[in-house]
């Protein structure tokens, strides 16, 4: 049985070390690296802010900017990035409103670009694309000019953070207390949403539409569990969103999953071990 096992191990090994030659495997792998570390990064500001309900409602606006794109016959990304924009502004504008709750305005621009999505698919019979890499993500198809894109918005989104790291920390904590202090945290409030809302359409071949949240959330949800300061979080954070994506992706490969979902339950596997661990963990030092 040992044997059996050793050899049923290393003809997986050689097996991945084999498609890792190929070029759609590295490229896949690269444009994962880029997309986890953006999301993981981003994913500390969206949790901490209590606002984790946001990429639902990107990722569904994004589902109607891409299918008015096909419609109207432009290019579908750059359609949908502008919609995501828009609606990201109009999702901060209205969970910054009195009237309305985060999660309501959240739950209407979701609606919104859901029934638009299905409505114009409806009237031009599909378009003629795969819905279902739209919906749960063909990394495994991306190509070279997909992954500088990924790159270059990569970049000026880190690069935007970096800049108003310090505010964007200030007004996560206290935003009463940094709107004393002269902040505009409106601007910062619309900066974190565009930003998700971009990183949103950047992130669609990985996971697809219906799983993007899960990227925007997992990695600064299991980092807030381990680290014991801010400053911990801000570091495990990438380094939880690279090894979900890393693992999650070779395990699609190994079974011959969907990498979106398979990548989206491994970030689930893990934060439930960490549950588990410290659970664990209490109940040692209680005893």
């Amino acid at each position: 049985m040992a044997i059996q096992w050793r050899l049923w191990t290393m003809m997986i090994i050689l097996d991945l070390l084999e498609l890792l030659q190929a070029g759609f495997v590295q490229r896949a792998f690269i444009i994962s690296i880029i997309i986890a570390v953006l999301c993981s990064v981003l994913s500390i500001f969206i949790v901490l802010k209590k606002i984790s309900l946001i990429g639902d409602g990107l990722a569904h606006t994004a589902f109607g900017g891409l299918a008015l794109g096909y419609y109207i016959g432009l290019i579908p990304l750059w359609v949908a990035g502008v919609t995501v924009v828009l609606g990201s502004i109009g999702i901060t504008k209205a969970m910054r409103s009195t009237k309305i709750s985060s999660d309501a305005a959240v739950a209407v621009f979701l609606q919104l670009g859901l029934a638009a999505g299905i409505v114009l698919l409806s009237i031009a019979r599909g378009f003629g694309i795969n819905l279902e890499s739209l919906l749960f993500g063909s990394v495994l198809l991306v190509d070279v000019d997909q992954i500088i894109t990924a790159a270059v918005i990569a970049v000026v989104t880190l690069g935007v953070i970096f800049l108003f790291f310090k505010e964007l920390v200030y007004v996560t904590f206290d935003e009463t207390q940094a709107r004393a202090a002269g902040i505009k945290t409106w601007f910062f409030d619309y900066l974190i949403s565009v930003l998700a809302g971009i990183v949103v359409i950047v992130a669609i071949p990985i996971v697809g539409i219906l799983l993007i949240s899960a990227l925007l959330v997992l990695p600064a949800l299991i980092s807030t569990q381990l680290a014991k300061s801010f400053r911990q979080t801000v570091i495990l954070s990438p380094i939880m969103g690279l090894i979900t994506v890393t693992l999650g992706l070779f395990t699609s490969i190994i079974i011959d999953a969907a990498p979106g979902g398979t990548i989206v339950l491994t970030g689930l596997a893990i934060l439930a071990a960490v549950f588990a661990a410290k659970r664990i963990q209490r109940a040692i030092k209680a005893d």
